[in-house]
């Protein structure tokens, strides 16, 4: 069995996982401080903050998303599941390819984290992509 609904909940929480971890780095690395003349400025980049927050609010809706998906709900509704993954795979391989390009400003960690968005972020399309067209091997598990 090519898919089934436990690898979709699998690769929601080791998508919501990653995106927590590359969030909570964006968000600790956003501030620089300044020492001049001993007086230390604190500056806060806003492009850093943003994606950090975008990030984390993804990680949130992947993991409420995975959880729903192995609900009741979820599996009368395979392939509007099997959609939202492929939107989701495709948005972890945009913010892989960001961070690994350094559009994304991460110092630390970006590239393992990008990595594990591209692996993640393709499992989760070719995942969505079986879901729509064969829902039928969902229901057994």
């Amino acid at each position: 069995m090519i898919a089934t609904k436990s690898t979709g909940f699998v690769l929601g929480i080791a998508g919501a996982f990653l995106d927590f971890s590359a969030g909570y780095l964006l968000l600790t690395q956003s501030m620089t401080t300044t020492n001049d003349m001993g007086v230390t400025n604190v500056e806060y980049n806003a492009s850093t903050i943003s994606w950090g927050v975008g990030i984390i609010a993804l990680g949130a809706v992947l993991l409420i998303t995975a959880l729903v998906s192995v609900s009741t709900i979820g599996i009368k509704r395979m392939r509007f599941m099997g959609v939202i993954m492929v939107i989701y795979g495709a948005t972890m391989l945009f913010i892989g390819a960001s961070m690994y390009s350094r559009i994304a400003s991460m110092m630390e960690g970006s590239l393992a984290l990008s990595f594990g968005m591209f692996l993640v972020g393709g499992l989760m399309v070719l995942n969505g992509i079986v879901m729509q067209k064969a829902p039928w091997m969902l229901m057994t598990n």
